[in-house]
C-alpha cells in the first residue's frame, strides 16, 4: 500500500501555536484510529467483536509523524509501510476513500450511506473529540509524498454531534409481564409498571387507554411487544393492560369452625388461663 499522509490543523486551541495538550492528543489520536480500523473492518468483512486480523491492523495503521506550526497541526501517515502500491478498487482504496469521506461528513453533518453503525459511530467520535478540544475550527488535507493539500474545512461550531449517535440495537419478542401499576402519562398513551423485584418497565401505546387508567394503583398483566437492554425487558410497547387474577388458594376462607365470639374451646389453652384467652380476643376485636 502507498504510504499517503494526512494532516489535521486544529484553529482555536488556547495552547501556543504547535503545542496540543497530551490529554487532547490521546482523545482524538485514539478517535482518528478507531475511525480507521472500523472502516479497515468493514471494508474487509471483518467487522464484529475480536481481534481484527492482522492484515487489517497493518493497513489501517495512523502513525502520528510531527506536530507542526500554523495554528496545531497533527502530521499523520496511514497504511502499511510494506505493502505494494494500493489499487483504485481493492480493500485499501476503499480504506483511504472511506476515511477521506469522514471528514467530509462531520463538516456537512451528514453520515456516510455506505457506512455501518459502527463505522458511525467512530466517526462521530472523531467530530467530538476535536470538538472538546476546543478548536474552532480544523482542515484536514492529504496527499502523497509531499504533495498534500487542503481538502476539507470543519467550522467545530456548525457540528452536530447527535447525528452520529447510534441506536441501541434491542431484542423485541411478545411477553406477559405483571407488577403494580404506579405512573401515568395519559396524554402520551405512557404507563410504568413496576415487577415484584422493582424494576420498572416503561408501557407506550397502551391499548384502551381509558380502562387502563382504572387500574392505577393495582396488579395489572401487560401484554405486547418487548423490547431488551442488556438482556432485561425495558419497554413494553401497545401492550394490554389486565388486572391481575391472584390463585384462588391464595385466599384463606374464614372457618366456621371457630366464629368470632365463640367460647374458648373446652381444655383450654397450656399455660395460659381462660381470662388471659379472653382478654386477648376482646382485644384483637376492639
Amino acid at each position: 500500500m502507498t504510504i499517503k499522509t494526512y494532516s489535521l490543523r486544529l484553529e482555536g486551541l488556547s495552547v501556543p501555536d504547535g503545542e496540543i495538550s497530551l490529554r487532547d492528543l490521546v482523545e482524538i489520536g485514539g478517535a482518528l484510529q478507531t475511525m480507521a480500523t472500523r472502516i479497515a473492518r468493514q471494508v474487509g468483512n471483518s467487522e464484529g467483536r475480536g481481534a481484527p486480523p492482522a492484515s487489517i491492523d497493518r493497513m489501517s495503521e495512523l502513525r502520528l509523524t510531527g506536530v507542526d506550526k500554523g495554528s496545531t497541526t497533527l502530521l499523520m501517515r496511514l497504511g502499511d509501510v510494506g505493502a505494494l502500491p494500493f489499487t483504485k478498487g481493492g480493500e485499501e482504496g476503499l480504506l483511504i476513500e472511506h476515511f477521506e469521506d469522514g471528514f467530509a461528513a462531520i463538516s456537512k453533518n451528514a453520515p456516510p450511506k455506505w457506512a455501518s453503525p459502527l463505522v458511525v459511530e467512530a466517526i462521530g467520535r472523531v467530530a467530538a473529540r476535536v470538538h472538546a478540544s476546543g478548536a474552532t475550527r480544523a482542515i484536514t488535507s492529504w496527499g502523497f509524498g509531499a504533495e498534500i493539500k487542503p481538502q476539507v474545512v470543519i467550522a467545530l461550531s456548525s457540528v452536530d454531534l447527535t447525528v452520529w449517535k447510534v441506536e441501541e440495537q434491542k431484542e423485541t419478542e411478545r411477553v406477559r409481564m405483571t407488577g403494580r401499576l404506579d405512573k401515568v402519562d395519559l396524554r402520551a398513551r405512557r404507563f410504568r409498571v413496576r415487577d415484584d423485584v422493582g424494576h420498572d418497565i416503561t408501557l407506550e401505546d397502551v391499548v384502551d387507554i381509558d380502562a387502563a387508567a382504572t387500574l392505577i394503583g393495582r396488579r395489572v398483566v401487560a401484554a405486547g411487544v418487548a423490547e431488551r437492554e442488556a438482556g432485561r425487558v425495558v419497554r413494553i410497547v401497545e401492550p394490554t393492560l389486565t388486572p391481575e387474577e391472584l390463585p384462588v388458594d391464595w385466599f384463606i376462607a374464614p372457618s366456621s369452625e371457630l366464629p368470632i365470639g365463640a367460647p374458648i374451646p373446652r381444655g383450654g389453652i397450656p399455660g395460659v388461663t381462660v381470662e388471659e384467652a379472653e382478654a386477648f380476643l376482646a382485644e384483637i376485636r376492639s
